[in-house]
This record gives structure tokens, C-alpha cells and sequence, in this order.
């Protein structure tokens, strides 16, 4: 059997601090191959959990604690000089990264691999990979999982900061680089170049035995309903605006915002809610296991993003049966097999004006096949990729 480290962190409704779909991606992704292949342990090294084991579902967690922390320092003390040079070497390279933070989490990584005693390493997102230089005398194969290209995605806050991280992790040593998208994959080796090893697109999922369509008709309580965290990027704002306009040619859609942000945001979109007295509830959090019943309760998902790496509640709407809307320019639009007429419809851009173009030609009267929306993404369940990965670990 063999045995993989992945370092993350957990989703909230699995124990962890974190609502992000890459959280719950990265979690979802390991999990199902622990479920579907017998000869692969996958152990989450998690820093977000604060006591030393976890089991949750189908996976083993090693958390972390100051004790924990502590006592394999003054096990491995001869070790602290490295770690304290890589720490402050990272920390001045990249201005958005915390010394202290890189510390803590390369002694906890340096004890999860005594601890597990991995026979592969593997790594999500640019972040983590600034850690395979700061391992001791590691000559374990070393996966690479990236979730977009955030270094020219002027969108996200410190976005430039991403980019001299990005850039930096192109010479590191890794046994493969994996990308969400074909289109994320090709876009970085024009940005940036090619790794020396192989660089290959497997796209998300979703996890089947949670997203399903239901067997029998749901009344819709809904017209719209958006799950994500509430940020401009994400286009909550944008709907809404375009709800306006529609209002006022005399259409009320109702709409359902799924998700949390930053105070000051949040309050202003729900300031505008109430003063344009729009049809528009709230809900902060939902674990990942009741969001499906709050989808089947809507008659479309959307989520008119700037951008995004992915996007999986994409194909988590249309697995749970409700067809979604997307503007052109995000990845999964070009990835095959995946967004068709059968379960949604695709914006020509993000903005407020073509959502309400697009939402004016809608017949809300009328649902899509919950059953017919929902195959149409079969193929994309997390058990059906774990597969593909457990080829890669064997490979290793």
C-alpha cells in the first residue's frame, strides 16, 4: 500500500476553519480516494485542526498543537536553524507571507511526515509548493495540485504577490504538476513556462453521494440562488443590480445568497436589498451535506464571477439537478463534456446589464429535467477522478 501526505486544511462541516471550495475540494478529492482504492492511504496533514489525530468520513487528519509542536522541536532542535533560515527566507522573498506562520506550519509538516512516514508528498496550491525547499533532506516524490492562476487575476487583493510566487515555484522538483483545467494549464505555461516534469489538466468533481437529483419534484421556493463567498468578484452585486432593473419593468425574482464576506460588504449588499426592496433572503453558512436541498429548492444557480480557478458549484448545481449561469470567460466553459445547453446558460460577460439580458429571456415558468441536468455531469464525481490519481501515485 502506499501511502501520501497531502498538506491543507479542512472544510468547516468537516471540523476545520475554512468555507472555500478549494477547501472543500481538497478534502473531497482525498477522501474519495481513500473510499475507492483499496492499496492508497491518503493522511491530510491539516493546520487548521488543533488536536493531534482526526478521523472524518473515510480519512485519517493529523492536527496540531503547541505541546505537539514544541516537543518535536526539542526532538528534532538540530533542525530549527534550517527551518528558521527557510522561514525568513520565504517571508522576505514574499511580503504577503508571515514568518512566523511559515515557521509554525514547517515544523507541523516536518512532523507529519516523521509521523506518517509518506511514500508521496502532496502538495495544493502555489502556497504550499514555497514548501518543498524548506523540507528536511526530503527525496520523496512530490505531487503538485494547482487551483487557477491568482498572479494575473487583478480581482484578488495582492494579486501581485501571487505572481512572484508563482514564478518562483516553476524550478522547484516536483514528480508531476496537476491543473483543475486545461485551460489553467495552458495559460500558465504561457505565463510562466513549463515545470520539468509533467504538467497535466484533472478537472474537479463533486461529490456524488451528496449532490444528486431528487426522485420526485421540489416546489421551487426560488428563482436564482448563489452559493459562494459574498465578494464582488463572485457577482452577488451584479445580480442584484440586475434584479433591480427587472423589478422595475415589473418581474420580482426571488433569490437566495448562500455565503459570508467581509462586514462592510455584506452590509452594504444587504442596504441595497432593503432599499430597493427586492425579494432576496440570507442564509451565512451551510454545510456542504444540506446544500443540496437548498439547490433543489431553486430554479437556477448562478454565480456571475470575475473569475475563478474552476468554479465546482458549477457542476455541484447541475449534479444536484438545477442548471446554472456563467459568463463565457471562465475555464469550465472551454473544458469538454462539461457546460452545454442541456444544463445552463452562458453570459457573454459577468456584467449587471447582460445578467439582466439574460435573466429577461428566461422562462422562470418552467424547470429543466432534474434527472437529465444532473447526468450530464456523471462523469465528474470525485470517486470517478480519485481513480485517475491513484494511477498517478502508483507512477511515482
Amino acid at each position: 500500500m502506499k501511502k501520501v501526505l497531502a498538506l491543507g486544511y479542512l472544510p468547516k462541516w468537516r471540523g476545520g476553519k475554512q468555507s472555500s471550495g478549494l477547501a472543500t475540494g481538497l478534502f473531497d478529492l482525498h477522501d474519495a480516494i481513500n473510499e475507492v482504492c483499496s492499496d492508497i492511504d491518503v493522511t491530510i496533514a491539516a493546520t487548521d485542526i488543533f488536536k493531534e489525530h482526526y478521523h472524518t468520513s473515510h480519512t485519517n487528519v493529523l492536527g496540531w498543537t503547541k505541546v505537539l509542536l514544541c516537543k518535536h522541536m526539542i526532538k528534532r532542535f538540530y533542525r530549527l536553524p534550517f527551518f528558521f533560515f527557510k522561514s525568513f527566507q520565504i517571508s522576505r522573498k514574499f511580503s504577503m507571507v508571515s514568518m512566523l506562520d511559515t515557521f509554525v506550519k514547517i515544523i507541523f509538516f516536518d512532523y507529519a511526515i516523521e509521523k506518517v512516514n509518506p511514500d508521496i508528498i502532496h502538495l495544493h496550491g502555489a502556497y504550499y509548493a514555497l514548501f518543498i525547499n524548506a523540507l528536511w533532506k526530503n527525496k520523496k516524490p512530490v505531487v503538485l495540485r494547482l487551483h487557477g492562476i491568482n498572479g494575473f487575476d487583478s480581482t484578488i487583493t495582492g494579486y501581485k504577490d501571487y505572481q512572484r510566487i508563482e514564478k518562483n515555484i516553476i524550478n522547484n522538483d516536483y514528480s508531476i504538476v496537476t491543473f483543475v483545467t486545461s485551460n489553467i494549464c495552458e495559460d500558465w505555461k504561457l505565463k510562466y513556462g513549463c515545470f520539468k516534469c509533467p504538467m497535466i489538466p484533472i478537472i474537479n468533481g463533486y461529490n456524488k453521494s451528496i449532490f444528486y437529483a431528487p426522485n420526485k419534484p421540489i416546489k421551487k421556493e426560488y428563482d436564482l440562488i448563489t452559493i459562494s463567498g459574498i465578494q464582488e468578484r463572485k457577482g452577488q452585486g451584479r445580480v442584484l443590480e440586475a434584479l433591480k432593473m427587472l423589478k422595475e419593468e415589473g418581474t420580482n425574482l426571488s433569490y437566495l445568497i448562500v455565503g459570508d464576506g467581509h462586514k462592510e460588504y455584506v452590509e452594504n449588499i444587504k442596504s441595497f436589498v432593503v432599499h430597493n426592496n427586492l425579494n432576496v433572503d440570507f442564509l451565512d453558512y451551510c454545510p456542504q451535506d444540506q446544500i443540496k436541498s437548498l439547490l433543489w429548492k431553486a430554479k437556477w444557480f448562478i454565480q456571475p464571477s470575475a473569475s475563478e480557478g474552476f468554479g465546482k458549484t458549477y457542476i455541484e448545481s447541475a449534479a444536484a439537478g438545477t442548471p446554472f449561469i456563467l459568463p463565457s470567460h471562465l475555464p469550465i466553459v472551454h473544458e469538454k463534456n462539461i457546460v452545454s445547453k442541456i444544463n445552463s446558460v452562458v453570459t457573454k460577460d459577468e456584467s449587471a446589464q447582460e445578467i439582466y439580458n439574460t435573466l429577461k429571456n428566461i422562462d422562470f415558468s418552467t424547470c429543466y429535467n432534474a434527472k437529465v441536468v444532473s447526468n450530464s455531469v456523471a462523469h465528474l464525481s470525485w470517486q470517478a477522478i480519485a481513480e485517475i490519481y491513484a494511477k498517478i501515485y502508483q507512477q511515482v
